[in-house]
């Protein structure tokens, strides 16, 4: 499962910089790379999730996302792993030269790989709740930095819980 998770990782990354060199820069149009931290809460303890992103300016206002994602969390004291493959779309409320204000929408697949033990039910249920469809809404969300280098802080609900932060490299 590792080997098909890494090999699809590499070929994603491969594919989107062979795509941006294809592409028309017209002004605009703008590709961005962003890593990001969310802390999760896993039953009674924390987890980080790690997303590396992908934006693609579509027009004006609207990005479309690609966000590929690791978490190492513990389900009823077993330890697992969570990868996140997700696809969406941001917002721009407003923008400025340093300080933009905007929203995202993203949905995607979670799979787990380790042993999930959920002792309170049956047999034909315990893999039923771990592999599972994802959701992340932002309505609330900042980027400040220049025309290369940003920050960015998100609020909002989903598999990323309510707070994002991160760093983006626009190219």
């Amino acid at each position: 499962m590792r080997k098909i998770t890494g090999a699809a990782v590499v070929m994603m990354i491969t594919g989107l910089l062979t795509q941006t060199k294809a592409q028309d820069f017209r002004p605009g149009r703008v590709n961005s790379i962003r890593l990001s931290q969310s802390f999760i809460r896993a039953e009674s303890d924390f987890s980080m999730l790690t997303v590396l992103g992908y934006r693609y300016q579509f027009i004006e206002k609207i990005r479309i996302a690609g966000d590929l994602g690791y978490q190492g969390c513990s389900y009823s004291g077993n330890k697992v792993n969570e990868f996140t493959f997700a696809a969406g779309t941001d917002f721009t409320y407003s923008q400025g030269r340093t300080v933009e204000f905007y929203g995202t929408v993203s949905a995607g697949y979670s799979i787990h790989t380790g042993k999930i033990d959920y002792p309170d039910k049956p047999v034909n249920e315990k893999r039923k709740d771990a592999d599972k469809i994802i959701y992340q809404i932002n309505p609330i969300a900042m980027r400040v930095g220049n025309s290369r280098i940003s920050g960015f802080a998100e609020l909002g609900w989903g598999y990323r819980g309510l707070v994002t932060a991160g760093a983006a490299f626009k190219f």
